[in-house]
């Protein structure tokens, strides 16, 4: 879930980054014997350039890289995971010392850009492709229509909710904004916390609540991005900055100083009604609290038919295209391995997120509600995929100032232009 990707992606040479590839279970595995490169008992070690921070996330992909090792002692896949990890792969990229393996959002400007230059690795055909959901294989071809990552799951933005609370309370799942205000009400009536936000990390609730309140708000930014439209005055963009700053008043009094991590404990031990967070959260809640009985549902709108809800690839695998020949082939057994149903059921399970190989299940009744609204295709992909990156994240900047400082939402609107158009320029 996610993690967004800040790239300048005109000047330095910052193009992109490989992940790892897949081959079937058949293909045979890299013994270090690839074009007699080396001797044939020498283990083949890689980096695994992970960027997913998240706790269960990084816990999901070590278990089965012990299980892979197990299959295959020839190869040693480490592990790598960093801060900042956006910045390290594009300064490493820059210097030429591109990962052997790693992740990345193939659906993102970003990436296709760093197709573009030549960093990665082209996967079509590769066996394990055929594992993936047809649906969201679909989404992933850069410009030229060929693949070049195994997606291996998808994600979501979503509202997270205490089931006990919503029962004690007798608080129906909302499916209009006014309904979600309505919850917040009675929540906060009864001495509990409605909604715990972290401004700290405001990126993806501006994503998430942009998306929902703003149909086709995307679509005007990326207009902004280009000399062709506005935003400022725009009734729609007014009501999400109106929207945006009622949501605060009910969330934890300590919002702007909260992080990610910090609201996700915090709804894991019954601190808050709700949440709004990606399904890179879920393994997160589980490990902080397996007994927490908690929902998901999608953020509403002012009705059920102008809701939309973020949805999309999250973060695959790729290879570099610069790796050695027995580098390549490590990582394209090792993206075969993850593509087998039954490893990707058992990284599912463990990280939270829903997979998206064939054969897989991610069943939980309580997350129903959301999955349902999910397939009936109300969903936007998530901003970089069609607005650049560095606008992206200098916007997360601007929503943080809207709160912080208290502007007005007049203000707002017109600072979310004014960025945008500064930075188009970059």
């Amino acid at each position: 879930m996610n993690k967004h990707v800040k790239l300048t992606l005109t000047g330095l040479l910052v193009a992109s980054v490989a992940t790892a590839a897949g081959c079937s279970k058949a293909e045979p595995a890299a013994t270090g014997t690839s074009n007699g490169k080396t001797e044939k008992n020498e283990v083949v070690k890689i980096e695994f350039f992970q960027q997913q921070g998240e706790e269960a996330i990084q816990k999901a992909y070590k278990s089965v890289i012990e299980d892979f090792s197990k299959e295959y002692p020839k190869i040693k896949i480490e592990m790598n995971t960093v801060p900042d990890s956006v910045k390290v792969l594009t300064a490493r990229i820059a210097s030429g010392d591109i990962p052997p393996l790693f992740t990345d959002w193939p659906t993102q400007l970003q990436f296709k850009e760093k197709v573009k230059n030549g960093y990665i690795e082209k996967l079509s055909g590769k066996p394990f492709l055929e594992k993936v959901n047809k649906s969201y294989l679909a989404m992933t071809p850069a410009n030229d229509g060929e693949y070049y990552s195994l997606p291996y799951a998808r994600n979501y933005m979503a509202v997270y909710y205490n089931l006990e609370l919503f029962q004690k309370f007798n608080v129906q799942i909302p499916t209009t904004y006014a309904d979600f205000i309505a919850a917040c009400k009675t929540f906060a009536a009864g001495g509990v916390t409605p909604l715990y936000l972290p401004i700290k990390d405001v990126g993806h609730i501006f994503q998430a609540t942009n998306i929902a309140y703003v149909p086709g708000g995307v679509e005007e930014m990326v207009k902004v991005s280009k000399g062709q439209g506005q935003v400022a005055n725009n009734p729609a963009f007014l009501a999400f900055g109106n929207k945006l700053n009622e949501l605060v008043s009910y969330a934890n009094k300590d919002a702007f100083g909260a992080s990610t991590a910090m609201m996700q404990e915090a709804f894991a031990n019954g601190k808050a009604a709700m949440i709004i967070s990606g399904s890179y959260g879920r393994g997160n809640i589980k490990l902080a609290n397996p007994n927490l009985k908690f929902g998901a549902f999608p953020l509403p709108n002012d009705t059920l038919q102008t809701t939309t809800t973020l949805s999309g690839v999250n973060a695959a695998l790729s290879v570099s295209a610069k790796a050695k020949p027995e580098e390549k082939e490590a990582a394209i057994t090792f993206i075969s391995y993850l593509a087998r149903p039954e490893v990707a059921q058992k990284w599912s399970d463990l990280s939270g997120e829903p997979s998206i190989i064939q054969g897989t299940k991610y069943e939980d009744a309580n997350l129903k509600p959301l999955l349902d609204f999910i397939d009936k295709g109300q969903v936007h992909d998530w901003m970089a995929s069609t607005l650049p990156n560095n606008i992206v994240t200098e916007l997360y900047s601007t929503t943080q100032a809207f709160l912080l400082d208290k502007q007005s939402p007049e203000q707002y609107v017109k600072n979310i232009e004014a960025t945008i158009k500064l930075n188009a320029a970059k």
